[in-house]
C-alpha cells in the first residue's frame, strides 16, 4: 500500500495554521479544548495516569494537551511546522516542563522517523486518522511503539453533518473496530462525546472566509466554559446539552493496547 496516494485532499492549511497562536485564549478556543478535555476524560475514566510517564502525541497541534500533562511526564512529539515546535517548546520551557522532545516530521518519509523508534507509554492521535488514506497502515506503524503495558489513545470525529474537506475518511464505530481488528490490536474502551457544535459543525467544515471568522467566535465563546469549569461537571453539563438540543456527539474516543 502506498504511503502518499495521489488522491489524498490538499493539507497544506496545516503547514502553518498555528504560527503565532500560544496567547490563553488561543489554548482556550473549544476547537483545542474539545479535544484535550476528551482525552483527559477517558484517562479520568479507564485509570490511565500520565504521572510519570513517556507520552508521544502524534501531530501535537499548538501543544495543548502537553499543557495539562503533568511536570514528571516525558513528553514527545511531531509536527510539520519547524516554527510551530520551536513555538511549542519554548511554552513547555516556559511552564515549566523540562523532560521535552519535540521534532518535525516529514509525511514524505513519516515512517522512518527516530521517534518511530522508540516505545511509548501513552501515545496520543488526537484527529489524525480521518486525514489519512490508510488508517490501517499508519496503525501498524504506530503499533510497534506501544510499549507492552502501555495504550494508544485515539480521537476522531464522528456524525460530520458535513464532511470536511480536508477530510479523507467518515468515520463510525463500526469502521474503527474494523481498522483496529486489520492491525491486530484490542479496543479495550470506546466512547461517544461533546455535542455542542453538532448543529454548527457544517460553519466549521465550510471554506468560506466569513464562516470562518464566525466558527473562530463560536469555538471561543463555548471554549471559555469549557476551560473554566470543572472537566466532570463539564461532561455532565454536555450530555444534558445533548439531550435538550437534540445534538448528536461528534467525536469518539477509543482505547486500544496489544
Amino acid at each position: 500500500m502506498s504511503e502518499t496516494p495521489v488522491s489524498v485532499p490538499d493539507q497544506a492549511d496545516f503547514l502553518s495554521c498555528y504560527r503565532g497562536r500560544q496567547t490563553i485564549l488561543h489554548h482556550m478556543g473549544y476547537m483545542r479544548m474539545a479535544k484535550v478535555l476528551l482525552a483527559l476524560h477517558v484517562c479520568e475514566n479507564v485509570g490511565i495516569s500520565l504521572e510519570n510517564k513517556s507520552i508521544f502525541d502524534y501531530g501535537f497541534g499548538a501543544g495543548t494537551f502537553f499543557r495539562y500533562c503533568p511536570p514528571s511526564s516525558r513528553l514527545f512529539g511531531v509536527e510539520v511546522d519547524p516554527e510551530n515546535v520551536a513555538a511549542v517548546q519554548g511554552m513547555l520551557a516556559a511552564r515549566g516542563f523540562r523532560n521535552v522532545n519535540v521534532c518535525t516530521i516529514d509525511l514524505k518519509s513519516w515512517s522512518v522517523h527516530p521517534f518511530l523508534k522508540r516505545s511509548y507509554d501513552i501515545i496520543l492521535c488526537s484527529h489524525i486518522l480521518e486525514h489519512l488514506p490508510d488508517p490501517v497502515l499508519f496503525l501498524k506503524r504506530i503499533r510497534e511503539c506501544i510499549s507492552p503495558a502501555g495504550v494508544l489513545i485515539g480521537l476522531v470525529p464522528i456524525n460530520e453533518r458535513e464532511l470536511d474537506p480536508h477530510h479523507v475518511q467518515r468515520i463510525d464505530r463500526s469502521k474503527i473496530e474494523e481498522w483496529v481488528q486489520a492491525v491486530g490490536l484490542r479496543m479495550t474502551t470506546y466512547l461517544e462525546a461533546d455535542p455542542w457544535l453538532y448543529w454548527f459543525q457544517p460553519i466549521f467544515a465550510s471554506q468560506n472566509r466569513t464562516m470562518h471568522v464566525l466558527a473562530q467566535a463560536i469555538s471561543f465563546c463555548v471554549g471559555l466554559p469549557a476551560t473554566a469549569l470543572n472537566r466532570r461537571a463539564w461532561f455532565r453539563l454536555s450530555n444534558i446539552f445533548g439531550v435538550m438540543t437534540r445534538s448528536l456527539p461528534i467525536q469518539a474516543a477509543f482505547v486500544l493496547t496489544r
